[in-house]
């Protein structure tokens, strides 16, 4: 057997087996007491539900398993080596090296330190991880790995147990110890400072010192932990290295040695490239042909991850525009400024890897282009990315539903009961639902959803329980006046519902706060653990059905095969869908009604199949939208295109209008000679935008005269993108608009364009064959009647007489003013209060939703005398566009009230402790380090 050098192992010094078992029972004193009952579980809970990464979860259990494993590892070390001495064995110095058990150095510095400085930076330092941080923890992990197998098999004095993986491993491992170190020099000087200042200038500090013992030898560990780590890894890598050279030569190790390292660099310097200058340079001066576009087009992915990658920034890299260590040494130290700047640019230089490239301003600018090029809010086209980034905090998310929650599954639909109440050809519909949180923060829940036409939403009701008796009613308040009052609730926490229409058959309705999971735990008394919601409304029979809300889009709210439905108390079973899309409806045919109303008589009247009509004779100006979100619509456009040429256009005119993102006007063209195809979508555009456009290519001035009188104008777009838009007034255009969202209905509408298709007398649709049917079909009852509506199989008439051959149908007024309303807003201004005043009186009279007023759901004297005061303002009509954006990091968790929980005071007090340990610890250090110099 050929002859090995020996290593000196470090033995365990008394001192450090001391601080090895405080340092572990304090971190699992910390992490059991302090972390664990509040972040940890809620983490689990996220986890559980889907909304925590793997990534996030494993340092989690780290946290607990590794201090954990660690002192199991000591106890059985301090076993075997008392097993050892009973059996009068040669002193540890003396023994074999392949018989020697792990010093106490090897088990924290080679294993524990590692990992748990992994957990720590990859929970609270790192958010979303990028390619190059991500390979940085996978190589750390497979090291200690590697590390662990060579130290139970690998480090033996002989040179068949050392191979090329252990270093290989090693390597790796070493070249981060000593990356660490590095990092870890910056903050030398001011530790020594701070330690100085704990231990000399406060005297606070040394009175509470053993309340903060335990934090102190925690920071103590990690702060020895790099130069630990540095030591033990370089004796192994040491060891193996020459084991394999003795066997197989030095000029081999080396080559190994260097290629490990070559191919890790490598690596890392690929993963480590950022998208975003190429991005941005792409996007820099707009693109001025047809042929630019198209080239534009075809890179549209690398600007996608460009985009992201900006938007991203402070989430994905720790350092963005960091000039602490600046900060630090010259104002804390009181170096000069070029030293100072010397350091930070040193500092900046190490940690370069994790670091930005670019400004904190490039995420307003990445947000802009990429509204601009894919024509949709980044946080909707990059939804999924966007809230892992978020998620990937040890802090949860807000409470408030925004555009990061659509989808989110926090707080579950425990129960849901649908009632029927038939009325013959209409009835009144209630919902009832019970919702239980599944998070322990007070959460929103949001649904966007679509009722027909001419129903009329006639209550909402929020409840702590399921008795009738004790919920909280709602209140006809106008829209602008309701939507403020709701959000200031919903910052300080108090029980508010509100229920909005922001479309022609569309709605917004949100409740807040659904309580916290384990609420009824809590001891006070009455606290409720669910919340229960009530909405009621009025609807015709269609094609034998009662139809219910389609579901456009929810937040926070999910539903499972636990959930409990029921529809007029006959359980029902699926768990697809929010609600069946319809409920078969009995025999009564379909009839004629009326009710009476302050302007005269409403009548409802059936039509017949072949009552309607396609037109004749008509002029149309169709706009087409063609902007980027338009272009996976493009088979829908060809096909919309292709029945007008071969139903309308023989019979009637057709004016087509292209838009254009850089263009001042539309551009008129045939529609015969028009194809699809040829068309490239590009840029944003919004409706505003196109309309305007049209005007200008009309010649139409700001009343909205024209020399072309149009009988309609339709606008071929798709579902569009509500946070996009701004505020304005409405437009007046010179014939009804027609909305044909392809794709499906816009989710909400701006009130500027709602009024603009209010006032000009045009409505939506998601297909251009009913617009061409409704705007054909005008029945008439005779003299002395004017048509209101034609809508979901009934012609709507007002007349100043009552019509002998039509029914009274009280019940039927929420529908009749409805209807009534609908009809007035054309002639409605927004700046005309007294007129939106009158409106607003009939819906409260009739306890329905409009476009001017909503529903909200108050529980207190506070609130009410808040709503007041709203409601007697000028603005009480005027809504905000409600888009809400990507929080920054440091303030990605923060909470939506001013008074804090009791998690977050005990998350503030932990934070103090740190902060006090710090100053602590360094000032001991700084004091031992003054006696060690006057001894000498």
């Amino acid at each position: 057997m050929m002859k090995l050098p020996k290593l000196p192992w470090p033995k365990d010094r008394t001192l450090f087996a001391i601080f090895f078992w405080l340092f572990n029972l304090s971190l699992l004193l910390v992490v059991l007491v302090g972390f664990v009952p509040f972040i940890g579980v809620a983490i689990v809970n996220d986890a559980l539900r889907g909304e925590v990464p793997i990534s996030i979860l494993v340092p989690v259990v780290g946290l607990v398993g590794v201090p954990t494993t660690s002192t199991v590892m000591g106890i059985q070390r301090q076993r075997r080596l008392k097993a050892i001495h009973r059996l009068n064995l040669e002193p540890m110095p003396e023994r074999p090296p392949e018989r020697q058990p792990l010093t106490l150095g090897q088990i924290f510095f080679g294993l524990e330190a590692p990992i748990l400085m992994a957990c720590t930076l990859r929970l609270f330092f790192f958010r979303d991880l990028t390619g190059g941080s991500a390979f940085i923890f996978t190589s750390m992990a497979i090291a200690t790995v590697i590390f662990a197998h060579w130290l139970f098999q690998g480090r033996h004095q002989e040179p068949s147990s050392a191979n090329w993986l252990h270093l290989a491993g090693l390597t790796i491992m070493l070249a981060l110890s000593t990356y660490l170190a590095a990092i870890a020099l910056f903050y030398v000087i001011p530790i020594v400072k701070v330690v100085a200042f704990g231990l000399f200038g406060s005297v606070v500090f040394l009175i509470l010192l053993p309340i903060f013992f335990p934090l102190m030898i925690l920071f103590s560990g990690l702060v020895s932990m790099p130069w630990g780590m540095l030591v033990v890894f370089r004796n192994s890598w040491r060891q193996t290295l020459d084991f394999l050279a003795t066997r197989y030569g030095k000029l081999w190790t080396r080559i190994g040695v260097g290629g490990v390292i070559a191919v890790w660099m490598s690596a890392l310097f690929l993963l480590q490239q950022q998208p975003q200058a190429k991005a941005f340079a792409l996007l820099e001066s707009k693109p001025q042909t047809e042929g630019d576009r198209v080239a534009l087009l075809q890179k549209s992915e690398l600007i996608r991850e460009g985009l992201l990658n900006a938007y991203l920034g402070a989430y994905r890299y720790p350092l963005l525009e960091n000039r602490a260590i600046f900060s630090t040494y010259r104002y804390f130290i009181g170096l000069p400024d070029g030293i100072s700047e010397a350091i930070q640019a040193a500092y900046n230089a190490v940690l370069s890897p994790f670091a930005y490239q670019g400004t904190s301003f490039d995420k307003e600018k990445a947000e802009q282009l990429y509204a601009e090029f894919f024509d949709t809010p980044i946080l909707r086209g990059e939804h999924e990315a966007i809230q892992t980034a978020v998620l990937s905090n040890f802090n949860r998310a807000e409470a408030k539903a925004g555009l990061l929650d659509i989808n989110a599954e926090r707080v579950q639909l425990k129960h849901q009961d649908i009632t029927v109440t038939p009325q013959g050809d209409w009835a009144e519909v209630e919902i009832h639902e019970e919702y239980a949180n599944t998070t322990f923060d007070q959460t929103e829940i949001l649904y966007y959803f679509s009722l027909p036409e001419s129903a009329a939403v006639t209550g909402l009701w929020l409840g702590e329980t399921g008795d009738r008796a004790q919920r909280y009613e709602y209140q006809v308040s106008p829209r602008g006046a309701a939507q403020e009052v709701y959000n200031t609730q919903v910052q300080i926490r108090v029980d508010p519902a509100l229920l909005e229409q922001v479309g022609p058959r569309n709605y917004r309705l949100r409740a807040f706060p659904i309580p916290p999971v384990g609420q009824d735990l809590l001891p006070e008394d009455g606290q409720p653990d669910t919340m229960h919601l009530w909405l009621t409304y009025t609807v015709m029979k269609q094609d034998g059905q009662w139809m219910l809300p389609a579901l456009n889009e929810r937040r926070n709210i999910f539903w499972t095969d636990s959930t409990e439905r029921t529809v007029n108390g006959t359980k029902r079973s699926g768990i697809e869908d929010w609600l069946p899309s319809s409920i078969p409806a009995d025999e009564a045919p379909a009839s004629a009604h009326q009710v009476e109303f302050s302007e005269g008589y409403i009548l409802a009247q059936p039509l017949a199949a072949d009552e309607y009509q396609l037109p004749e004779g008509k002029n149309f100006a169709v706009i087409l939208d063609q902007s980027y979100s338009m272009t996976e619509h493009r088979p829908s456009v060809q096909q919309s295109f292709q029945w007008l040429k071969e139903t309308i256009l023989a019979a009637n005119t057709v004016d087509l209008y292209l838009t254009d993102t850089d263009a001042n006007q539309a551009e008129k063209v045939s529609l015969d000679t028009f194809d699809v195809d040829d068309q490239v979508f590009f840029g944003r555009m919004q409706t505003r935008q196109m309309l305007e456009q049209y005007q200008a290519a009309t010649g139409a001035n700001v009343s909205g005269d024209r020399p072309n009188p149009y009988d309609a104008i339709i606008l071929l777009t798709d579902s569009g993108s509500y946070e996009l838009t701004q505020d304005g007034d409405p437009l007046d255009l010179s014939a009804p608009l027609w909305m044909v969202h392809l794709g499906g209905l816009h989710t909400p509408y701006d009130d500027a364009t709602l009024e603009t298709i209010q006032n000009s007398g045009g409505n939506t649709a998601d297909d251009i064959e009913t617009v061409m049917t409704r705007v054909a079909t005008q029945p008439s009852l005779g003299e002395g009647t004017s048509l209101l509506n034609v809508v979901d199989g009934y012609g709507w008439f007002l007349s100043q007489q009552a019509d002998p051959f039509s029914p009274r149908a009280d019940g039927m007024a929420p529908l009749a003013a409805r209807q009534w309303i609908a009809q007035v807003s054309e002639a409605v201004k927004p700046d005309q209060l007294s007129q939106l005043d009158a409106i607003h009186q009939v819906a409260k009279d009739n306890s329905i939703v409009t476009p001017y007023s909503s529903m909200i759901v108050l529980v207190n004297q506070q609130q009410q005398e808040q709503l007041e005061e709203a409601e007697n303002r000028s603005d009480r009509f005027d809504r905000e566009i409600e888009d809400q954006q990507l929080p920054s990091p440091e303030n990605a968790i923060a909470p939506v009230t001013a008074v804090p929980e009791p998690a977050e005071w005990l998350l503030i007090l932990f934070g103090g402790s740190i902060l006090g340990l710090w100053y602590g610890r360094h000032r001991l250090a700084r004091l031992e380090e003054n006696q060690v110099n006057q001894t000498i």
